[in-house]
């Protein structure tokens, strides 16, 4: 039992789990938070504990007069439960809140009322328990529930966890190791005790009934013992698999299965066993070995997790690689009595080192630490997070998409139907020739994140060559436009448009300057003037556009505003890279590097990603051709609202390749940059597709009016098919972070193709969109399938090779 301690400053806990120790699957995380909470409250603190329900329990019950626990919700439900609860003023006074993950995160840095400093604790990382649960859909499940609120919304918190090799996985989770703090399982003072083993040989398994626990392997060491017998003592949801394979194997008359047992069945459990086993596929110290210990009895177990701490392999007991080598081990100490006893002697004094009272001490000074210290303000959190800083280029795109849309609908009504389809007729001509832009940011991204730019001055001196370069190739391609204005307007399909036209080589050039400045700032990690500078884009075109069609250029006048927008950009991002870089170093002492080897070096994602800008607009112009009038115009309207999606997976990228490249470079895992860039995607295309499935027609006459609503059942196809491009997109861009190139022959067929399907026949404007759709699937399966086998992280590899 506890001592009586009283504590100067008493402190009100709330404790958030997602079963207590009271439940009958509680297994060594209730007797962890039991032992700690009774000494806690018995040194004068008060804990508020809301826990998930069970069959028969007390919703409220007052274990001791400081403490109270709320029990609701089942193993999914309770998470969202206990933010209500809290919303209504459970706990709502507590001085700290001590939150357990067991591989669900309660999200409590989203419940914006609970204003409480928090500390995590985790007793072992989820993230392969997962896959053994659930297969490849536990992945993402696992990167949802687990990993992805750990990265982000918690990491900067203090945490809590039991072994050294459980903190090495949460510092693979990217948590800093100064914020995590171990502190070993301890064992009650009454667990030690003497009591005399079977006659016959008794092995021992207790804990929950999981699959990941691989009760199978024990049952494989079972059948190599002639005589003995396996206890098993817990419950799960794998008890049904198991009593089955028992009875598969005949073993059910050497197997007992005793369900849950009370604290004096336990300890007669272990006291009487031989052995203690344990074939989990992780543990985060597993505290039945530390239990048997106190009894005298040794433990087998797999040598994972936190189980060498626990065990001292050859001293306490005997660790395994594999199952028919934890088989052998145990075969061996059965039938060596000497042996056994030796090593039970020595768990059993090694047990007495380790106590509750050192644990709870030792966790009740960081939580004292969290209360007296200010909580970190979510808003930070996400500020300084690589989730929130996608998110943040995520919400820019959508600023500048919805921007965007304001453009369509305004020029759309003051154009008309044929007039704005014209228009978007030009604009797709622009975003393919986009892809130029976006290479050289990638490029500019990448090598500035690894350092080959150089730094501050150099690097200053550097972009102004190359500032200066692109204004004159402006200039040159102005004259070149005006020459061969109404050619590129025939094979635009805008003939009457011509002037329109001839802009649309000098606006390339614009927005190859505009895209260097933005590649630049990325490398340097400054994604905050990235982010307004694609705000500022769409807001400026509007504003642009609608002053010269005020003025009587119609069409031209509308797509003027694109280049105007890039000045203005270009401009204001110079500024802020002056600040960011100070001056320029000196005309003459610099090598300038040429930007035609930046694009050179990097030709081969350049083409990558001309591919996918075909794929994103072919589908348009060709249009323009394959339909007319209203038609063509409505399947434009009903194509820039599908794109929305693309344009969040294009800001998301912004994030997504520097921040991989920079992992790949340091010998980390670049796979977490690219499973956030797909969560945020997801977040946005989930809702997004819903409302084109329940209400396209509304929308499209919302938007755009009713004359053009025609293509509203293509909509939501549409909108599939744009999602798949925008994975696709995400996926090529984590690929050229990698150096694994091998999406271009993918891209290149499916781009060669799409004008050939589209052209082929008579097709409504449903099945148009379905053959765009079947085409985008194809491209994005066989690029994801080539992410997720490449093996070898090249991003640190000349810059040649990308």
């Amino acid at each position: 039992m506890p001592t009586e301690e009283r504590t100067p400053t008493p402190r009100h806990i709330l404790l958030l789990t997602d079963r207590d120790w009271t439940h009958p699957q509680g297994g060594g995380t209730g007797t962890n938070l039991h032992a700690q909470v009774m000494r806690w409250v018995a040194w004068g603190h008060r804990v508020t504990v809301i826990a998930g329900s069970y069959p028969d329990a007390e919703k409220v019950s007052h274990p001791h007069e400081r403490l109270t626990i709320h029990r609701m919700g089942g193993r999914m439900t309770v998470f969202g439960r206990a933010a209500l609860a809290s919303l209504r003023g459970v706990g709502r006074d507590a001085d700290v809140v001590l939150e357990v993950v067991n591989g669900i995160a309660f999200f409590t840095p989203l419940w914006w009322w609970l204003r409480t400093p928090r500390v995590t604790l985790v007793h072992h990382v989820h993230q392969d328990h997962y896959v053994a649960e659930m297969g490849t859909s536990g992945r993402v499940a696992a990167f949802v529930a687990e990993r992805l609120p750990l990265q982000t919304l918690y990491k900067h918190g203090q945490f809590l966890t039991i072994s050294d090799s459980a903190r090495r996985d949460m510092m693979a989770l990217g948590i800093p190791s100064e914020h995590i703090h171990v502190a070993y399982l301890g064992v009650e003072p009454d667990s030690f005790h003497d009591a005399p083993t079977d006659r016959e040989p008794t092995l021992l398994y207790l804990g929950r009934l999981k699959q990941y626990k691989r009760l199978e392997v024990l049952l494989d060491v079972l059948e190599g013992i002639p005589g003995a017998r396996l206890e098993v003592a817990g419950e799960g949801d794998h008890r049904d698999a198991l009593e089955a394979e028992i009875d598969a194997r005949g073993l059910h008359d050497r197997v007992t299965l005793h369900g849950h047992v009370s604290e004096a069945e336990k300890r007669e459990l272990y006291a009487r066993s031989w052995i203690n086993l344990t074939a989990s596929s992780a543990e985060g110290w597993c505290l039945t070995v530390m239990e048997a210990a106190a009894t005298g009895t040794p433990s087998a177990a797999m040598a994972v997790g936190g189980l060498p701490e626990s065990i001292v392999d050859g001293q306490t007991g005997v660790l395994a690689d594999t199952p028919q080598e934890l088989a052998h081990e145990v075969a061996a100490l059965v039938a060596d009595p000497q042996r056994r006893e030796e090593l039970g002697d020595a768990a059993r004094a090694r047990a007495r080192g380790f106590t509750w009272d050192t644990t709870a001490a030792s966790n009740l000074a960081v939580l004292e630490r969290a209360a007296e210290a200010e909580r970190p303000r979510l808003r930070d959190a996400l500020r300084t997070s690589e989730t929130g800083a996608a998110a943040g280029l995520a919400a820019a795109t959508l600023a500048n998409n919805a921007i965007q849309l304001v453009f369509v609908v305004l020029f759309s009504r003051l154009l008309g139907a044929d007039g704005y389809g014209a228009l978007a007729a030009i604009i797709s001509g622009f975003l393919i020739l986009m892809v130029g832009g976006q290479s050289i940011q990638v490029a500019a991204a990448r090598e500035a994140t690894l350092g080959r730019l150089g730094e501050a001055g150099r690097l200053r001196a550097t972009l102004a060559t190359w500032t200066r370069q692109l204004i004159i190739a402006t200039v040159v391609l102005c004259v070149v436009g005006a020459l061969v204005r109404q050619p590129l307007a025939d094979l635009l399909g805008t003939s009457e448009h011509p002037w329109a036209a001839a802009a649309l080589l000098p606006t390339g050039s614009l927005w190859l300057l505009l895209s260097l400045q933005r590649g630049v700032l990325q490398g340097l990690r400054a994604y905050g003037p990235v982010g307004l500078s694609i705000i500022g884009e769409a807001g400026g075109r509007i504003v642009c556009s609608l002053l010269l069609v005020a003025v009587g250029l119609g069409v031209t006048g509308a797509y003027l505003g694109n280049p105007l927008a890039f000045v203005l950009m270009a401009l204001w991002l110079g500024r802020r890279l002056a600040a960011l870089l100070g001056p320029a170093e000196p005309a003459g002492t610099v090598r300038v590097r040429p930007l035609a080897g930046l694009v050179g070096d990097n030709w081969l994602p350049l083409l990558g990603l001309l591919l996918l800008a075909v794929l994103q607009n072919v589908d348009v112009i060709v249009g323009r051709h394959q339909f007319h009038g209203d038609s063509a115009g409505s399947y434009a309207v009903a194509a820039v609202a599908a794109k929305a999606v693309v344009w969040v997976a294009i800001g998301v990228g912004l994030q997504l390749l520097p921040e991989a490249t920079r992992r790949a470079a340091s010998g980390l895992d670049p796979r977490p940059a690219l499973l956030r860039a797909l969560a945020v995607l997801a977040a946005v295309a989930a809702p997004a597709l819903i409302i084109f499935a329940l209400v396209p027609h509304l929308l499209l006459r919302v938007a755009f009016g009713p004359d053009l609503t025609e293509a509203a059942s293509a909509l939501p196809v549409l909108g599939v098919a744009m999602t798949l491009l925008a994975v696709a997109y995400l996926t090529v861009q984590y690929m050229v972070a990698l150096g694994e190139l091998r999406f271009v022959w993918v891209l290149g067929v499916v781009a060669i193709l799409e004008p050939f399907l589209l052209s082929a026949g008579s097709l409504t404007l449903l099945s148009y969109a379905t053959v765009v759709l079947g085409l985008q699937l194809v491209a994005a399966s066989a690029v994801l399938t080539l992410a997720l086998r490449a093996r070898r992280l090249r991003a640190a590899a000349p810059a040649s090779a990308a």
